[in-house]
């Protein structure tokens, strides 16, 4: 499991601007992971997908989809779901907090859902949330090999 937040940078107004920032915060990050951790892992040699790639995957969802969804990212293994991070009530505590950190005017975007998802990584598995209130940006993001 991966996280990264910070100040985000557009380079545009308006809701388009402001998903194509986040889909370039989200890059850097799962590239990061793939330098970092995942390259010799990957079920791809392509590596991480393009920017352009990561903005198409990225689906809007409702702010309690997205606490749900980060807490059982952060508390469950995608690819062995027996397996547990951490317990999935403090999982659900943190990411409740960085739900009310950005707001309630917090745009929201995942990759997928429990049952399926388009890739951003260039694992077998990956599950990603991000949200922002336009100045500030969360995200985490799990990946996976079986």
């Amino acid at each position: 499991m991966y996280v990264r937040s910070g100040w985000l940078r557009t380079t545009s107004g308006g809701a388009s601007g402001v998903l194509t920032a986040v889909a370039a915060e989200t890059h850097i990050l799962v590239g990061q992971l793939h330098e970092k951790d995942w390259r010799q892992h990957a079920s791809s040699s392509d590596g991480p997908a393009p920017v352009g790639q990561v903005e198409e995957a990225l689906e809007p969802i409702y702010t309690k989809n997205a606490a749900a969804m980060m807490g059982r990212l952060a508390s469950q293994s995608l690819v062995w779901p027996e397996f547990t991070f951490m317990e999935r009530t403090e999982a659900d505590t943190v990411a409740g907090q960085v739900v009310e950190i950005l707001g309630p005017d917090a745009l929201w975007w995942s990759n997928g859902d429990e049952h399926s998802w388009t890739a951003v990584s260039a694992c077998t598995f990956d599950g990603l949330v991000v949200g922002t209130d336009s100045r500030r940006f969360a995200m985490l993001i799990q990946v996976g090999e079986d």
